[in-house]
């Protein structure tokens, strides 16, 4: 089978700086490694892969959220705050859930009516 290369122009293809993502690496990089002690240059490059990678990830996921509507965003909103509402109803009955709970069911409520 022949590889067809895809342009970076083709229609739908988000764009990306890459120059932001590789800055984000390079921090990412250096925040993992500036109190470490040394390592062989094996280890630094699978770590900037790594970085790299999650880099191109982060880049991802806010393309993906830039194109997201207002109705999909309310609707990951209540989503979360269902999940956070049953974290404070799982709580250990010591624990005082009382004020968190009106103020998630309030901000559900809200959400809710918001994603409708």
């Amino acid at each position: 089978m022949a590889k067809s290369a895809i342009p970076a122009t083709a229609e739908g293809m988000p764009k990306f700086n890459r120059a932001a993502i590789m800055t984000l690496a390079w921090k990412l990089y250096h925040r993992d490694w500036a109190n470490a002690r040394p390592a062989n240059a094996q280890a630094h490059r699978k770590s900037f892969s790594r970085c790299l990678r999650s880099a191109w990830m982060t880049a991802k996921h806010h393309a993906a959220e830039a194109l997201k509507t207002v109705q999909q965003r309310a609707a990951d909103r209540v989503q979360e705050l269902t999940l956070e509402l049953m974290r404070v109803d799982a709580r250990g009955w010591q624990q005082s859930t009382t004020a968190n709970r009106r103020s998630l069911q309030a901000e559900l409520t809200a959400a809710s009516i918001a994603a409708a």
